[in-house]
């Protein structure tokens, strides 16, 4: 074969290797109860050891090699758990388990409230200590690398973080301590 005949056979080839970005869309209900386990683990005490995420099995045929020649149908398959233990999400995990405790007393006083984005916002309370910014800004720091590395580790499109910020919001009002302000969907602001 020529060098000339083996150029189309080239271009046939690359043709077939074209990258292909998969969105998952997980069930609300997968995203709500992911915030809530992570909610859960970010409020244990912070020398409590995080266990891995439970693993699920592998369906069989779950490999296939696709076609060099043209398209491939992929068959759907189940929606796969969120991963939830990456060694970036447990990073954030630890960092905000260590500033829990000061979260906690200065919420609990009304200084601290959770909106209605699973982010945190400084209230009018009495007695709340100098720290409050501070405390607002790194953990509402942390917590927007969380759920941004959630949506892209898990392959979700990115308006999804949208969703994802609202699983954390109820998680948060729901684990919310009595006295700390909570932010409801509308907007209004409470006192738990």
């Amino acid at each position: 074969m020529t060098r000339s005949h083996s150029i189309p056979w080239l271009a046939v080839l690359l043709a077939g290797c074209v990258a292909v970005t998969i969105n998952v869309q997980f069930p609300q209900e997968k995203i709500d109860s992911a915030a809530s386990n992570i909610e859960d683990l970010v409020r244990t005490p912070k020398d409590a050891p995080i266990e891995p995420a439970p693993t699920s099995p592998r369906s069989e045929g779950g490999t296939r090699l696709i076609s060099l020649f043209g398209p491939t149908v992929v068959e759907a398959q189940a929606v796969p758990d969120l991963k939830t233990r990456t060694p970036e999400v447990v990073a954030v995990i630890e960092s905000r388990r260590a500033r829990f405790p000061e979260l906690a007393a200065a919420m609990t006083k009304g200084c601290i409230g959770e909106n209605n984005l699973g982010l945190l916002e400084a209230r009018p309370g009495t007695g709340c200590p100098a720290t409050v910014p501070a405390l607002v800004s790194a953990e509402n720091r942390d917590r927007m690398v969380l759920y941004r590395t959630l949506v892209e580790q898990n392959q979700m499109p990115p308006g999804d973080i949208a969703r994802v910020q609202a699983a954390f919001a109820k998680a948060h009002r729901d684990k919310a301590s009595p006295g700390a302000w909570v932010q409801d969907d509308a907007g209004q602001w409470s006192r738990k």
